[in-house]
């Protein structure tokens, strides 16, 4: 019986109805699979026959809502999710591989920092958000306060989607350290991406025996065609110590938050202060 049942859930249900786009044929592809004891409807759109180049181009030429393509090796197929997005429980049973289109370092239009980001620490690699995609959201690893050495935000972790508003499940968060708990989400109205950004920083005392560096961050959320934003921050809103400085200059009108850089203070161990994130850089891409 129970292998009976296993055969139903991992059996392909195939639903075929073929639409022409481009020189492209594409077929409707509905079927349930079990991972983890759980079942799923997963759609795929079968784009067609072709190489592993011509696949990954199709997923750029859709970079508005595309953030990743399966390309079944096996049938030479290119295959998209609904909005663009793939499945990895299909890829894990069907034995695909995947094509990211991650951006690079150099594909943006816009550095945006602040000038009150602490002092120690070294930048960490940034992380950027996958082609077509763009910062909807964020949350924060953050150490509560306690007795001893405290150390706020250890992480920022910026959630991303298309300008569709489909969330694909990429995210960036460049750098981190180990202490702290993560915070939800905070996200900005929908079809609104992050713009802009303000850092809570507690100032570097040599003195002190407990610095913190950065304790909070909240964001401005805008639609890529016009300049009205809105406040996002994370509940409260604010840090325990230091103070907030001025805002960050704005990602230009049809261009918005992508990626992320950070600067981590290393662990200096046993019995000296850590302060962990520092200060943090974003990039805006049209």
């Amino acid at each position: 019986m129970k292998l009976f049942t296993i055969v139903l859930i991992l059996k392909l249900i195939l639903q075929n109805a073929s639409l022409t786009v481009g020189k492209y044929q594409k077929r409707e592809e509905n079927f349930i699979i079990d991972r983890n004891k759980k079942i799923r409807l997963v759609n795929l759109t079968s784009i067609g026959k072709m190489s592993q180049s011509q696949c990954a181009n199709v997923c750029l030429q859709n970079s508005d809502n595309c953030c990743e393509i399966t390309y079944a090796t096996s049938t030479r197929e290119c295959k998209l999710g609904q909005s663009g997005c793939c499945h990895t429980v299909f890829d894990d049973e069907s034995g695909s591989n995947l094509l990211h289109t991650r951006r690079k370092y150099g594909e943006y239009t816009k550095i945006l920092f602040v000038s009150n980001g602490g002092v120690l620490g070294e930048w960490a690699d940034e992380e950027f958000c996958t082609k077509g995609h763009y910062a909807i959201g964020y949350k924060m690893k953050i150490e509560r306060p306690h007795e001893t050495d405290n150390t706020e935000v250890n992480s920022i972790e910026i959630i991303c989607g298309s300008r569709g508003g489909d969330r694909c499940g990429d995210k960036a968060s460049s750098g981190q350290q180990k202490w702290g708990d993560w915070t939800g989400e905070a996200l900005c109205p929908a079809n609104t991406f992050m713009t802009s950004f303000s850092l809570q920083v507690q100032e570097n005392n040599d003195e002190s025996r407990d610095n913190t560096g950065a304790n909070h961050v909240k964001f401005k959320c805008r639609n890529f065609k016009d300049n009205g934003n809105f406040d996002l921050s994370y509940p409260p809103g604010y840090g325990p110590y230091g103070s907030y400085g001025k805002w960050s200059d704005a990602c230009p009108v049809n261009s918005a938050i992508c990626g992320i850089k950070t600067k981590i203070h290393p662990d200096q161990g046993v019995g000296v202060d850590d302060t962990a994130l520092n200060d943090v850089k974003f990039f805006c891409c049209d």
